[in-house]
């Protein structure tokens, strides 16, 4: 019988099959699903965020008495699987662990209810030939050949088009390494949010600003989880994954309005630095500054009028009215690309 994958379930299949969550390589058990959640550990390494295949009720009402399924996306076969294992897991606990103590008000938790009646771990019986369904897509063994030969590698991710505040980031982690990483993440949902074509063209355009060959961009096919510190640790994992040294942890990174405290984050990663394997990079944000008229992170005798914090819902509210975005907030160059065609409606 074949079993037609969302694209969630495909982009989480293509990671785990090409270890771009090594060293999880399958979707998880029931006892794995736990463990990481109670012990952010797998097979004895440091992991935060299960990775996992769940299934509506209707969908596992057809499969339920199955012992073996094609996985298909978009028509094309994708593997053969069997040992089909169906399991619970406490919606509470996933809730609480990764949302924290307000769990139940967090919209992805709602998600989380309503997407996964139940959960599914299986056997990979035959893999079929890739057929490049997710475009550009780069597995970390192709990447780290053609950066062998760089000894320091930051990343850097998002899931934005680049504002101003992005770009003095990534002209902060190029003149300090001498390389970076734009990778941002590909597989919005929410309405208002960027589509993901315009996503990889403006970052791209942002990476060729710098005009290096030691400068690179990738798209990180995955979805918003919105969970906040063990989602940022799950991101600097699949960073290093990819051959990077570094990365960068943002203010409120991975995190949903104001469910998780300003730097949480980063406190988060720091704290698990030396089990996660990559140098957490944790510098304030920048902002821009009305007397020295550029964006910076550390200026000094600068009262808080006189900074100006640029976000991705402030540009996008600028392209929902259909005005032009201030220079100070965003490129030309990039906000020329951008239009009100470039938001989920």
């Amino acid at each position: 019988m074949k079993f037609k994958l969302n694209y969630k379930q495909y982009s989480d299949f293509l990671n785990l099959t090409n270890d771009v969550f090594y060293p999880l390589k399958n979707f998880v058990t029931k006892n794995e699903f736990t463990f990481i959640l109670k012990r952010k550990i797998f097979n004895k390494k440091f992991f935060p965020f299960p990775i996992f295949f769940g299934l509506s009720r209707n969908q596992f009402k057809k499969i339920k008495n199955k012992k073996n399924l094609i996985l298909v996306y978009k028509s094309k076969k994708i593997a053969q699987i069997d040992k089909l294992d169906f399991f619970h897991i406490s919606y509470d606990l996933f809730g609480k662990k990764i949302f924290g103590k307000n769990f139940v008000n967090h919209p992805y938790y709602k998600v989380f209810k309503k997407e996964n009646h139940i959960f599914l771990n299986f056997n990979i019986k035959k893999k079929y030939k890739e057929q490049n369904l997710l475009k550009n897509f780069i597995t970390p063994k192709v990447f780290k050949k053609k950066i062998k030969k760089i000894k320091l590698l930051p990343g850097f991710h998002t899931r934005n088009a680049p504002h101003a505040a992005h770009q003095w980031i990534h002209e902060y982690l190029f003149k300090k390494y001498g390389s970076l990483l734009i990778q941002p993440l590909i597989g919005q949902y929410k309405k208002g949010e960027y589509k993901d074509y315009y996503i990889m063209k403006t970052n791209q355009k942002a990476a060729q600003i710098i005009k290096s060959k030691k400068v690179f961009c990738l798209p990180f096919f995955s979805y918003p989880r919105y969970g906040g510190p063990r989602e940022s640790a799950l991101h600097a994992i699949v960073r290093k994954n990819y051959g990077c040294t570094h990365f960068w942890v943002g203010r409120d990174h991975a995190g949903y309005k104001n469910f998780y405290s300003k730097y949480q984050s980063q406190k988060f990663c720091k704290f698990f630095k030396k089990k996660i394997g990559i140098n957490i990079i944790s510098e304030k944000e920048p902002y821009y500054c009305k007397i020295y008229q550029r964006i910076g992170n550390n200026f000094k005798n600068i009262s808080n009028k006189d900074k100006i914090f640029i976000s991705g819902t402030k540009i996008r509210n600028y392209i929902l009215r259909k005005k032009s975005i201030p220079k100070y907030m965003m490129s030309p160059k990039i906000s020329n690309l951008l239009g009100y065609e470039s938001l989920i409606k």
